[in-house]
């Protein structure tokens, strides 16, 4: 009789996620975003999940070193986040210092008009988690 042995295991995320609901297009959100948060988010290379699924991915990094990538949910062949669809997009931040500065910098999301709603992932529920994981090439 074979035997099927199954790993299972936790990941752990160096990251955060938070979930923006918007009706404006991804440059003009950029837009908002530099202009509140003073960042300077700059289009890169798209987000990929298979040579089909491929995502607008704006990042900037901060002057502490934070470095902050905004993700389309949607595109004509698929989701991002399948279980996710009323979301438009996704902040994925990591920081060190994101306890320190999470309240100040929801407080300042919320401000912006073009954003109606904003709220942070429990990556540990998700299903497709893991397509968050962006691998940047080094040159």
């Amino acid at each position: 009789m074979k035997m099927h042995y199954t790993l299972e295991c936790d990941q752990e995320f160096e990251f955060v996620v938070l979930a923006i609901n918007s009706h404006c297009k991804a440059y003009k959100l950029c837009w908002n975003l530099n202009d509140a948060l003073l960042l300077n988010f700059e289009m890169t290379d798209e987000h990929s999940i298979t040579d089909e699924l491929l995502f607008p991915r704006y990042k900037t990094i901060t002057e502490s070193g934070a470095q902050i990538n905004l993700l389309a949910n949607r595109t004509k062949r698929g989701y991002l986040i399948p279980s996710q669809k009323s979301v438009n997009y996704f902040l994925v931040i990591k920081d060190d210092f994101w306890c320190d500065k999470k309240e100040s910098f929801l407080i300042k999301l919320r401000a912006i008009n073009d954003i109606l709603l904003v709220f942070e992932l429990d990556l540990e529920k998700i299903k497709n988690s893991d397509r968050f994981i962006i691998h940047d090439k080094k040159n």
